[in-house]
C-alpha cells in the first residue's frame, strides 16, 4: 500500500525525527511504500527555515530526515492540501503518530503567572491545537485512517467543552483505529467519547533496532568519534535543574564506581554548568544522539525519548522530570500526567522518576547513583521483548484496520 504519515517529524527534536524513522522504515521493510506528509503551520515552517539557516543544529535534525527519508511531500498547511496528496500520491491510507499529535490546550490551562506582569497566556502554534489535520479532519472520512500510538501532551481535556468533545468525537469515529502512547490520552479520549476500544502502545522508539537498526553507528565508530572513556554515563538537562555541587557529586561518586560523567546536549546545546571531564556539543546527528545512549552505562536528564531510547536498549536510566501538567504558579501538579512517569511504571521503574518543580529537581546524587547501580537490566530487557512483540501487534491490527474497506 502507498501509506501517508502524519505525524511530528521534520522537527529541531531527535526523539521526534527517531521515532518517525522507525515508523518510515517498519512500512518500508514490509513491502509498503510510505510517504511523509510534511504538514506544519506557517509560524513554525518560519522558526524551522531560520533555524536551518541560522543554527547548525537544527540543520543536523533535518538533514537526518531528509537522508533518510526519500519519500516526503511539500510543505502542507491545512486538510485541503493533505487531500490534494492523497490523488497526487495515490495513497491507500494514512497513518497518524505517533508523538504529541492530539494536543489541545484550553485557554484557562494555558495562562500562568508571569515574571514582569502578573500573568501571561501561552499561544501555541496551531499543530498543537483542535482543530488541526493530526485529527484527521477533513480527509478520514475520505480514505483508511489510523492513529498509531498518539499522545495528548498533558493536554487538559477535563477543561474541553461539551461541544468541543462532541466535534472531536466526530472526527475520531472516523478512524479506522486508534491506540494511544499513555494513560493520561486514554482517560481523554474516553473522556471525549471516542467509540473505538482505546489501547495503550509502545512508541516506535521501542523497535527502533529491529526497524531501522542497519542506520546505527557501531560502538567502535562512536567511540573513536567522540573520545569517550570506556564506561560512560550520559547527563542532559534543559536548565540548571541539578546544582552544580550535586553535579560535581555525582560525577565523584560515579568516578568511584569507574564510570565518567558526559554533558549531553539538548538540540539547543549544554544549557547547565557543569565540571565535568567531558562533553559532547553539537551538531549531533540524531542517529548519533541515539548510539550514544545505547552504548552508554546510564542517562540522568529530561526529556522522554532519551528514557525510551535506554529502556528498549537496557541502558540504566533516572528522569530528572519536567513533563506533567502545571498549575498557574507553573508548579508541576502529581494527577499522573506525565507521559515518562507513565512508561517508567510500565517497568516498574517510578523510583527512578524525580519532578523538576520551579525550576529545581530535589534529588540526591546518591539516590541517582544507587538507582543506576540498582537497575534491573535483565527484568527491563525482558520488559522490552514484551514491548516490541506489543509494537509488533499493533502494527498488524493498524495495517488490517487499513485494508478494510
Amino acid at each position: 500500500m502507498n501509506i501517508g504519515i502524519l505525524t511530528f517529524y521534520k522537527v529541531a527534536n531527535f526523539g521526534a525525527n527517531i521515532q518517525g524513522v522507525s515508523t518510515y522504515c517498519y512500512l518500508k521493510n514490509a513491502g509498503h511504500n510510505p510517504i511523509f506528509l510534511n504538514y506544519l503551520s506557517h509560524r513554525t515552517e518560519d522558526e524551522l527555515e531560520k533555524g536551518y539557516n541560522d543554527s547548525i543544529q537544527v540543520k543536523a535534525h533535518l538533514d537526518f530526515v531528509n537522508n533518510v527519508c526519500i519519500n516526503q511531500t511539500e510543505n502542507l498547511y491545512g486538510s485541503k492540501d493533505i487531500e490534494r496528496m492523497i490523488n497526487e500520491y495515490l495513497l491507500d491510507a494514512i497513518i497518524i503518530g505517533s508523538d504529541a499529535v492530539v494536543q489541545h490546550h484550553p485557554l484557562f490551562s494555558r495562562i500562568h503567572k508571569g515574571r514582569r506582569k502578573p500573568f501571561y497566556i501561552a499561544h501555541p502554534v496551531p499543530e498543537r491545537m483542535f482543530p488541526n489535520p493530526f485529527w484527521g479532519i477533513g480527509f478520514a472520512i475520505m480514505i483508511p485512517t489510523a492513529m498509531m500510538s498518539v499522545s495528548s501532551q498533558n493536554s487538559k481535556y477535563s477543561q474541553f467543552s461539551k461541544s468541543l468533545k462532541s466535534k472531536m468525537r466526530e472526527t475520531l469515529a472516523n478512524m479506522k483505529y486508534i491506540s494511544v502512547r499513555d494513560t493520561w490520552t486514554r482517560d481523554m479520549m474516553l473522556a471525549i467519547g471516542t467509540p473505538q476500544n482505546i489501547e495503550v502502545t509502545p512508541d516506535p522508539v521501542f523497535s527502533f533496532n529491529y526497524n531501522a537498526g542497519a542506520l546505527v553507528p557501531s560502538e567502535e565508530d562512536i567511540r573513536n568519534r567522540f573520545n569517550l572513556p570506556k564506561q560512560y554515563v550520559l547527563v542532559s538537562l534543559h536548565s540548571q535543574s541539578l546544582s552544580v555541587n550535586i553535579l560535581d557529586e555525582l560525577n565523584q561518586k560515579l568516578k568511584n564506581h569507574g564510570k565518567e560523567c558526559v554533558a549531553f546536549p539538548m538540540p539547543n546545546g549544554i544549557k547547565f554548568q557543569h565540571n565535568f571531564d567531558y562533553q559532547v556539543n553539537v551538531p549531533l546527528s540524531p542517529i548519533d544522539w541515539y548510539a550514544l545512549i545505547k552504548y552508554s552505562s546510564g542517562y540522568v536528564g529530561s526529556n522522554m525519548h532519551p528514557i525510551i531510547v535506554s529502556l528498549h536498549n537496557a541502558v540504566p536510566c533516572f528522569s530528572i522530570d519536567h513533563w506533567g501538567t502545571k498549575d498557574f504558579f507553573n508548579r508541576t501538579v502529581r494527577d499522573g500526567s506525565s507521559k515518562v512517569e507513565h512508561i517508567m511504571g510500565i517497568f516498574s521503574l517510578k523510583a527512578n522518576v524525580r519532578p523538576i518543580n520551579a525550576g529545581v529537581c530535589e534529588v540526591s546524587a546518591e539516590q541517582i547513583v544507587t538507582a543506576l547501580q540498582n537497575f534491573p537490566k535483565e527484568k527491563v530487557r525482558a520488559v522490552a521483548a514484551e514491548r516490541y512483540e506489543q509494537y509488533k501487534k499493533m502494527m498488524e491490527d493498524i495495517i488490517d484496520s487499513l485494508q478494510k474497506r
